[in-house]
């Protein structure tokens, strides 16, 4: 098996997974403020998941930076896996493919 192939998809599943975890956290974090700072910071808050959160942590950066910057980092980290896996991944497939094929 293709080494750079087992290596990207490590690196695709590990840059989701751990974007995935700050966001899931980041939000968590955000929803106490939130709370504490009335239902019109609640609403949008819980009901636009992760916009929400990141709207209200940008408002109330002193208290909520940590939050901030967990949901910042978790989409880039998000993003960027999904980027490479659509962008890249075809690359790697095929050669996967054409490689198993010829053995």
């Amino acid at each position: 098996m293709d080494m750079y192939f087992t290596l990207f998809v490590c690196a695709v599943a590990a840059g989701i997974a751990i974007g995935g975890a700050l966001i899931l956290v980041g939000y968590n974090d955000t929803m106490p403020p939130a709370f504490a700072a009335g239902w019109r910071w609640t609403i949008p808050t819980v009901l636009v998941p992760v916009l929400g959160p990141l709207v209200f942590c940008f408002y109330h950066w002193a208290d909520c930076a940590k939050s901030g910057k967990q949901l910042l980092i978790g989409i880039a980290l998000l993003g960027g896996g999904v980027a490479a896996l659509y962008g890249i991944g075809p690359y790697f497939a095929a050669r996967a493919v054409a490689q198993a094929a010829g053995a």
